[in-house]
């Protein structure tokens, strides 16, 4: 079988279908998709809300509870509580399936029915202002994170992260702040891509260091200032003198980029992978096109997936094997575009279920088996129906399509991880058929203007809990302020007794603007074709650092020989 351009019907852009691919398709008994990977991507993120956070009441309790979902929502939404209980029951709402209406439609009617559990998690200990969290403790604001405590503002800190704020993607840290895209490090700041560190500032690609600032591609190095070797007591001076005011970080964090301009990167992120393309990988084998994944197997188009097995277009999932559009789902076997679901097998266009098998378009039920939009059959008559609804779907040309999110969807663009990974204006979300939410106007009664933040943490006095602080993004009429700047915040018991642990200073942005600042500075995901800029070298490769960017990008193996 030869690969084949296609033409995306959404952005209009041509994409490939490879020979892997289309025995995948077969496998699964799909058509080839008719929307490029990245369109597909956005579909699944459309249908996730990590962040974007809402004061409502419990439609069951009517007690006062925070939620993914506003108050203006057409479904009722249960507080984590009642929805778990058996004060309900998902089945109440089955139906008939009609042939004479596409599925997406009737599903949607059966979506607009059934309760939302307000946010998604279990096991969380004091977390009510967080989501898309499992055994965590004490944390606050923060989403995708699992077994971590007191930590705060940030996303994906994994496998016990204490006492760390405004981090991305990090695991195993301790005490640490504004880190991005690492693991096993203590007590440091500003660091990213870096593993095994200690006491380190301002950092990028380094491991096993100790004390060093403002330093790149070092490896197991100690009283290190921007890769220059000092003694002990030279480092312990210089580090000593540098006053943690924003000025002085904003200096410092010009001076790293200016260094690591200057040296080469390994055209992606990660290691122990084999026949692979994407970022950010390790222990990988035959993956293409994938982003941030470990210990997969003969897989595409993957995102923020862990323990994944011939599988395509999955986003956001912990175990999955041969199934195919998949978003924020753990322990998936032999089944197609699932949602916020759990150990589900053989299953098919199904949302917040638990604990399903042989199950077709069903919201909300917990073990159950063949059912299709919530109502039981017998094990014949499911079989029957299941394969008279997917010729009915291939007539309208939804079989093998994630949920269609102009159709179902519970978040606009906005307040999706779309707008994380592919930020468009409200103009261009409506131009594209989404969905925009405008926030009510935020009239809040500032107390204190961006001047007259304390400089330093010692300067800070108990006072600046009660105070409500303008975002300085709001200060600059010149910049593009985003629709999601909360225009003023305040600081939390938890976040001043991390800033005095760890010697930061008081942010002048809110917490969205910061995350919107670390996302700005990530990779994009997406993969242009290059070839390694050392001299005399002519290994091709696919990287996420486009072509126009000034990096100075190195394949595997020259990369090697100039750190190591």
């Amino acid at each position: 079988m030869q690969s084949e351009n296609r033409n995306c019907q959404s952005c209009k852009k041509d994409f490939v279908i490879e020979p892997n691919d289309f025995g995948f398709y077969e496998k699964v008994k799909v058509p080839p998709p008719t929307f490029c990977p990245e369109c597909r991507y956005i579909k699944r993120l459309l249908n996730r809300n990590e962040w974007s956070l809402n004061k409502r009441t419990c439609d069951l309790c009517k007690k006062n509870i925070i939620s993914i979902y506003r108050d203006d929502v057409i479904f009722p939404v249960y507080c984590h509580e009642c929805w778990w209980s058996d004060k309900w029951e998902a089945s109440t709402f089955g139906r008939d399936f009609d042939f004479s209406r596409p599925f997406f439609e009737q599903f949607k009617d059966l979506h607009d029915v059934v309760p939302h559990v307000a946010l998604v998690g279990s096991n969380n200990e004091n977390c009510e202002y967080s989501n898309q969290l499992q055994n965590n403790k004490d944390c606050y604001m923060v989403s995708a994170t699992n077994g971590s405590e007191k930590c705060m503002y940030g996303n994906w800190y994994q496998e016990d992260c204490y006492f760390c704020s405004d981090c991305y993607m990090v695991e195993k840290f301790e005490y640490s702040y504004e880190c991005m895209s690492s693991a096993r490090c203590s007590k440091s700041s500003y660091l990213k891509d870096c593993s095994n560190c200690v006491s380190c500032y301002f950092s990028e690609d380094c491991r096993g260091c100790n004390n060093c600032f403002g330093c790149v591609n070092l490896r197991n190095k100690s009283n290190c200032w921007f890769n220059k070797q000092l003694s002990p007591e030279e480092y312990q001076n210089k580090l000593k003198s540098f006053l943690w005011n924003h000025e002085n970080i904003e200096w410092a964090k010009k001076e790293i980029k200016k260094l690591s301009l200057s040296l080469p990167k390994k055209y992606y992120h990660g290691s122990n992978n084999v026949n692979f393309s994407g970022d950010y990988l390790e222990n990988t084998a035959n993956t293409k096109e994938s982003f941030n994944c470990r210990r997969n197997k003969d897989t595409a188009y993957l995102q923020d997936a862990w323990e994944a097995e011939d599988c395509r277009d999955i986003t956001e999932i912990l175990s999955n094997e041969l199934s195919y559009q998949i978003q924020g789902c753990a322990f998936i076997r032999n089944s197609i575009s699932i949602r916020s679901s759990f150990h589900m097998s053989d299953s098919y266009y199904c949302d917040m279920c638990n604990t399903l098998s042989e199950c077709f378009g069903c919201m909300g039920l917990r073990q159950k088996e063949y059912c299709i939009l919530n109502k039981k059959y017998s094990k014949e008559e499911y079989f029957v129906l299941k394969e008279k609804i997917i010729e009915h779907m291939k007539k309208t040309g939804e079989w093998g399509e994630f949920f269609d999110p102009k159709i179902i969807a519970p978040f606009a663009y906005n307040e999706s991880v779309a707008y994380d990974y592919f930020p468009l204006s409200k103009d261009e979300a409506l131009k594209a058929g989404y969905a925009w939410y405008d926030r009510p106007e935020r009239n809040y009664q500032i107390t204190m203007e961006t001047a007259q933040i304390p400089k330093t943490i010692n300067e800070t006095t108990d006072d600046i809990l009660g105070q409500i602080i303008k975002c300085s993004s709001q200060n600059n009429s010149t910049v593009n302020i985003s629709p999601n700047c909360s225009t003023a915040f305040r600081i939390v018991n938890l976040e001043l007794s991390f800033y005095r642990a760890t010697g930061m200073p008081i942010p002048q942005k809110c917490p969205a603007c910061r995350r919107e600042e670390r996302f700005a500075i990530r990779n994009p995901r997406e993969l242009w074709h290059r070839q390694c800029m050392n001299n005399g070298c002519k290994n091709e490769f696919e990287t996420s650092y486009a072509p126009e960017r000034p990096e100075i990008i190195y394949c595997e193996q020259c990369y090697q020989k100039e750190v190591y």
